[in-house]
């Protein structure tokens, strides 16, 4: 039981994760532009770290179930 609690934490994580490192990408991308558009490339990575995790939650998640 204890092994399937650890898996489904896990695959629970993928969208917060998703979006902590898509905020990372995005300030490390930021860096190259104008302070000014670091603002947007925070958020934009956060939405695509969301949508990945949002990818991978679908497919993990249809994995354990069947």
């Amino acid at each position: 039981m204890k092994k399937s609690s650890n898996a489904k934490n896990f695959v629970d994580s993928f969208i917060p994760l998703g979006m902590i490192f898509g905020c990372a990408i995005g300030v490390i991308f930021g860096m190259f532009f104008k302070p000014s558009f670091q603002v947007f490339t925070v958020s934009i990575g956060a939405a695509i770290g969301y949508l990945f995790g949002i990818i991978a939650y679908g497919i993990y998640s249809k994995n354990g179930n069947s």
